[in-house]
């Protein structure tokens, strides 16, 4: 049923207040990035088997019914079909994220590229100049793609548990991570992908529902998470206020103090790779050059396996009993979970698994659920300021600061991220590829 009455419009919102719901967004453009982008109709399905599409910008409704839209953003307790996208349009949050459903369901991430009509592939290469394409692509076919949504997600809504662990993920890792894409990062004209710019702004995409939860950072082709540092592609990332400056903040040997906090080792504030260092060199004054072949010792252990020859020094023996414990729990039960949402790893969702292998992948859980936790906290911090996160990758943030609240704002955030023994590293500059060190 297309919705073409303002009375049917009205009666669909009151329809769906005590029935299981899903909602599926339907976007005006299929390339352009959520936070810039517009509602052209959504799609209702209800238990009792009955859908609607509701259209509030497209070329074939009667009447459109945009005066409407922040009432169906307001909805609570339904199924949307994509939570982090729903946020950024203007959407409640205490809704339920079905591709996040999916993937603690069938432990994969969800694959919703076969679920466009030829009929949309047919218009969208047709009018590739055409922002708001969809508005033109026929309701019928937006029908069709979402019953095929509908086939997949309905029984699993139905059927699967919205587990503590579920809820408390969909409850943080879409809000945080739409706030940082709604945000956007400043560029200027040298950015190399034009085609990407809105209004002086490119917007990045994180896709959290990966094995380890450690999120990857692309959009349109552009990889947000793996800038190279060489090549000048930092150098068009600037701040967006007239007086302003980009911010990093880098935490300092993350993974290995998170190693420690773990298996209960309790390391100095002071540099991880001296304290290591004196163990691998006999020495309590390492040079430069010693320095640096202690951190790559370091990683070389903890990525690769520890030797024989390392089980003599204390951090080691224990991140040694660490990891073949961790490993009798996965041979054994077949599932280990992570520390703070206990999100299953199971054997079902890789392959080839070794011991320091699930050690890494136990890692990069506790890494992102750790960063995602202080991301949370700052974002609450900054929740009535202008000055911003644009970038999470790993062991960074990136600020976009107004210099007026620089003072009050850095060094309460670097309080909030070096909460737990994570001493961070902080950087400032105009522009992203020339960062000076700063001391707070």
């Amino acid at each position: 049923m297309i919705v073409d009455t303002i009375e049917d419009a009205r009666g669909t919102l009151n329809y769906i207040q005590d029935r299981k719901t899903l909602l599926v967004p339907i976007f005006c453009s299929p390339t352009q990035h959520v936070a810039v982008n517009t509602l052209c109709a959504i799609y209702i399905y209800t238990e009792d088997d009955i859908e609607r599409i509701v259209p509030f910008r497209h070329s074939e409704q009667l009447r459109g019914f945009t005066e409407l839209v922040p009432e169906f953003l307001a909805l609570e307790n339904i199924f949307v079909h994509d939570k982090k996208q729903w946020l950024q349009t203007g959407g409640n949050g205490a809704v339920w994220d079905v591709k996040t459903l999916w993937w603690y369901t069938y432990a994969e991430a969800y694959d919703e590229s076969h679920y466009p009509t030829a009929a949309h592939r047919f218009y969208w290469r047709r009018h590739t100049n055409l922002p708001a394409v969809n508005s033109i692509v026929p309701l019928q076919q937006h029908l069709a793609m979402c019953q095929k949504i509908r086939h997949y997600a309905w029984p699993m809504c139905v059927n699967a548990e919205l587990t503590e662990s579920y809820l408390q993920f969909n409850a943080t890792y879409p809000q945080v991570f739409a706030r940082i894409e709604s945000a956007g990062l400043a560029v200027t004209d040298d950015f190399r992908m034009p085609e990407l710019i809105h209004n002086e702004r490119v917007y990045s995409q994180y896709n959290y529902h990966t094995v380890t939860g450690r999120p990857s950072n692309a959009f349109g082709g552009f990889n947000f998470a793996a800038m190279n540092k060489e090549d000048g592609t930092r150098a068009a990332f600037c701040s967006r206020f007239e007086r302003g400056a980009l911010v990093e903040m880098d935490f300092d040997s993350y993974h290995v103090r998170l190693i420690a906090t773990a298996i209960g080792y309790e390391l100095p504030a002071s540099s991880i790779h001296d304290y290591l260092g004196r163990f691998y060199f006999d020495t309590d004054a390492l040079t430069e050059e010693q320095r640096a072949e202690s951190k790559a010792i370091t990683f070389r252990l903890l990525y690769g396996g520890i030797d024989s020859e390392f089980l003599s020094i204390p951090f080691f023996r224990k991140v040694n009993d660490f990891v073949y414990t961790l490993w009798d729990k996965w041979k054994r039960a077949g599932c280990i979970y992570t520390p703070i949402t206990k999100r299953s790893i199971c054997k079902d969702a890789v392959q080839n698994m070794t011991a320091f292998k699930l050690f890494n992948y136990y890692l990069q859980a506790i890494e992102t659920e750790v960063s995602v936790r202080k991301l949370q906290q700052v974002q609450d911090l900054l929740r009535d300021y202008e000055s911003c996160i644009v970038l999470y990758t790993y062991d960074s943030m990136l600020f976009d600061m107004n210099y007026e609240e620089a003072r009050e704002l850095l060094p309460a955030i670097k309080n909030v991220l070096e909460q737990g023994n994570l001493p961070v590293k902080c950087k400032v500059g105009d522009i992203y590829d020339k960062m000076k060190t700063i001391s707070l």
